[in-house]
Formats: C-alpha cells, structure tokens, sequence
C-alpha cells in the first residue's frame, strides 16, 4: 500500500514519492515530505549527526549571495569546497540555485549516515538544497526542531542585500545599457516589507496607462506603481495566499491566479470584482479583445472580461501530449494561445477555436512565464537569462538576466521583468 501523507497548504493527500521535496498536484505548492516515511520507527534518522549544518547553512547563503552578485565561478569553487563535489555537480548545484529550483548533492560531504548499516544510502543521496523564498532564520530554526530525526535538509536562502535604489528613486530612462544594448528605463522596488519593496515577487502586469503591479509570491500583497515608478498604493488578495500570475486590461482591470482560483480586482483600488474558485488554474494571459484566458491542469478557460466562462478546452491538456497540463499562457494579437507546460522547453500553440497547433522546441531548461510584444515575438524567462523567438519559433535572441520569473509587455513594446526584488523597465534592441 503506498505511503501518504497530507499538504501542508491545502491538505489534499499526496502519494509519497521516494523524493524528501515533491510539487502538490493540488496547489502546487513544494513541500518537505515528513521525515518518517524514510525510515522505520526505531532504527534512527540517517542524519543523526547534524554538527555541522549550521555552518554549511552560512556557506550556501554566501553561494546565493555570489551568484546574485554574478560571480558564478567563484560560487562554483565555494560549493565544491563546502560539498566536496566534482566541477560538474557543483556547476549543475549553483546554477540549479540559480534558478530558484532544488538539487541534488549526491556527493556531498558531511551528510552521510551516522554509523547505521541499515540506512539505504540512496536516501542519503536524496539530501537537497533550495535557494530561495524561505529566511534563513527560519531554516536554523527548523534544523534545531527536527535535529536527529529528519532524513533531509532543507536549505532556503533569500538573503538578498538592501538596496540603495527605492520606488521613490526610480532610475531615469536610460541609465544604464548591456553589452547586448538592453536598456534599463527603470527600476523599482528592493528587498524589504515596505512601500514599494518585496521579498519574492515573481509576477508582474502593467495596464493601458502604464501602472505597474507586482506582488510577493506569499503573503498575498498587491503593489500599484506609476508609470514613472512612484509608488501608488497597495492592497491585499482577498482569497488565496500564494500568488501564481497577474495580469491586466487596459482599463486597470487587474486579474490574479493563487491557489484558490482567478479573481479580478480594480487595479487602482484593490475592489474585489469577480472571483472564480478553483485549485486548478496556474497561469493567466489578457488579449486585446478583452478576453482572459486561465490554464492549468485542466486545460484552457477562457472568460470574457467580468470572468463569465465563454468557451473550455478541457481536452488541450491531452491533445499537446502533456500530462500535467500548463503553467503559464500567452495570447498575441490574433488570438493564437502560446503556452508551457512546465515540464518540457517547448513552446506549445493553440488557434483561438482551441485546437492544437504545434510544439516549438527551445533550449530554455527551465522557463518559469512567457510573454508576446506587439509584434507578435514570444519570450521565454528562465531566472538568469530571458530568451526571444520569433512568431514561428526560431530563437533571435538572448539576454542575461538576474532572478528573473515574471515578464509583461506595454503598449510600446517595453519589457517589464519581476526580477525579484525588483520590477525592472527594460527596451530590447530588437526591430
């Protein structure tokens, strides 16, 4: 009889994996699997030695705090010390880290078993680090709660340094440029609980006068920008407490996905609108016409402004042979739906009518949100590098990028980047 236990976030019963970290199929949330379904009752926790954690806890935030300076080289050497690893897997760690995704250090030192010939040692190689959303604080804390009975570690960093740079001193257009001619117009935001400061945000929308929203991807709150960068106001979700995407009309019009469905919200004000409840839904695109356009597991729905369902393409899912269905969705000009599935590289395209088109294969690893200029160019974000294609799917162009998750165009074809802890303006040297 398989293993189970509950979600922490929406208590739905998970089947136990064989994995110390795996996804909810239900919210979507990463959760840490109890350490007992590991081992048996009685023959003792494989990392009863646990002296020296706290120590290698202080080595992987200075590794993440490398690589968002972009020294990833010198990470790389870092980890290798501290894990006693190869080149390769201490590469394949720190970009993993990169990424804002878990790894597996299978040859890593200090984790080993303390003495039981009993422990299967692939357990032991099941031990994973993750960078990013959880304090440190709260990790020394956890490793001081569950010392001598865990059967994995669980290191989250996001210690990201303070900023000199505040919403109330956005940087002038042109400030800065790359040496790919990406030129940053402005930035707001910086690491903090204050006005105009986030910690994990990982969506971003803007609407017809140019206002900015961006929120944490927990905690549920909503920050309103000026076009210029002045920040305006905040409010909070009113259902759900992890924010999957944000998107918006025009008309201010603003539209979340969280783990308890899609809602819309005067953008200016925080209202509550509408609200459609659901668990299934992951991504949210707005088209020209007005339309929204959810996805998830189930497929595609697509409302109409006030969120009435207009038309369900339940079978989507099945007809781009993907079985878990799709992340995030974009809609360019004619209607066409580009979708990710967030299991494979591809882009995947669907006709307005919902019928399936084709699958672009790319080289992005990891694409965490996709977006469509007015020109009808699809991108892809992939945390340290943001990745143009044309219309039919040949790649043009690549841009480094720092954390960056969530990408939305104006009007003007200005590229808005969640580069948590910013939202970053940015015009792309592309005709």
């Amino acid at each position: 009889m398989p293993k189970k236990f509950d979600c922490i976030t929406c208590s739905a019963p998970l089947d136990f994996e064989g994995k110390t970290m795996q996804k909810c199929g239900f919210c979507g949330t990463t959760v840490i699997v109890p350490a007992e379904l590991f081992y048996s009752p009685g023959v003792g926790s494989p990392f009863a030695d646990q002296s020296g954690l706290r120590g290698k806890a202080q080595k992987v935030a200075q590794i993440q705090e490398l690589i968002r300076s972009g020294k990833k080289i010198e990470a790389i050497k870092v980890f290798r010390e501290t894990f006693g690893t190869g080149l390769a897997e201490a590469k394949n760690a720190v970009e993993a880290m990169e990424r804002g995704e878990s790894f597996d250090v299978s040859q890593a030192q200090g984790f080993a078993a303390a003495g039981s010939s009993s422990i299967d040692p692939k357990f032991v190689r099941r031990v994973g680090i993750a960078g990013g959303g959880i304090i440190m604080a709260a990790m020394v804390a956890m490793f001081a709660l569950i010392a001598g009975i865990t059967a994995f570690v669980w290191f989250a960093v996001s210690s990201v340094e303070e900023s000199d740079i505040t919403s109330l001193q956005p940087m002038p257009v042109g400030a800065s440029s790359d040496e790919n001619g990406v030129v940053e117009l402005l930035r707001v935001g910086g690491e903090g609980t204050g006005a105009g400061k986030f910690k994990d945000n990982r969506a971003v929308a803007v609407d017809g006068s140019g206002r900015i929203y961006s929120g944490d991807y927990s905690g549920g709150r909503i920050q309103v920008f000026d076009a210029e960068g002045k920040f305006l106001n905040q409010w909070s979700l009113k259902d759900g407490n992890n924010l999957y995407d944000l998107s918006a009309l025009r008309d201010g019009t603003v539209y979340t996905v969280t783990n308890r469905g899609i809602h819309s919200y005067n953008g200016e004000s925080g209202e509550l609108l509408r609200r459609v409840r659901s668990t299934r839904f992951r991504g949210s695109a707005v088209g020209l016409d007005g339309k929204v356009y959810g996805v998830g597991r189930d497929g595609i729905t697509v409302f109409d402004k006030d969120l009435t369902i207009l038309n369900e393409f339940k079978n989507a899912a099945s007809d781009a042979s993907t079985s878990f269905g799709f992340e995030k969705v974009a809609v360019d000009g004619t209607g066409a739906m580009f979708l990710i599935d967030g299991r494979s590289p591809d882009v995947i395209k669907f006709s307005p009518q919902g019928k399936f088109l084709n699958r672009y294969p790319t080289e992005v690893r990891s694409p965490n949100s996709i977006a469509i200029d007015p020109t009808g160019r699809i991108y892809l974000a992939d945390t340290s590098s943001i990745h143009a294609f044309s219309a039919e799917g040949r790649e043009i162009a690549t841009f480094k990028a720092q954390q960056a998750f969530g990408i939305a165009f104006n009007a003007e074809g200005d590229m808005f980047v969640a580069s948590r802890p910013f939202v970053v303006k940015q015009r792309l040297p592309l005709e």
